[in-house]
């Protein structure tokens, strides 16, 4: 008899993982759904056959500068510490210039 409630309870708690896991699947379906019915998706990122203005937090621009890419994780800590990313952008001169991710403020197509 002892068994058979011990066996009950687990399989009560497995349904209710279950049931909270297929909620929130649902739920996040349901709102994905209702989102791209108001705001379309747009797939393209950027591009580094493009010049940009790119904006900093503190006012500074750098405009007409093409991205060459970003240094992560070890690599970027390597130049500053405690530097989460580096976005590495370069001059129309062909010099770098490295900046701070969260620095940056917005990107504009120039």
């Amino acid at each position: 008899m002892c068994k058979d409630i011990w066996a009950w309870i687990v399989i009560g708690i497995m349904a209710m993982i279950v049931y909270g896991y297929l909620e929130s699947r649902y739920s996040r379906w349901r709102k994905n759904r209702l989102r791209e019915k108001t705001i379309p998706r747009i797939h393209e990122g950027l591009h580094t056959d493009r010049a940009y203005n790119v904006h900093l937090s503190d006012g500074r621009k750098f405009l007409g500068v093409h991205i060459m890419g970003s240094i992560e994780d070890e690599d970027a800590q390597i130049y500053f510490a405690g530097w989460e990313g580096i976005l590495v952008l370069a001059k129309a001169d062909g010099k770098k210039i490295y900046v701070k991710k969260s620095a940056v403020r917005y990107l504009e197509e120039a």
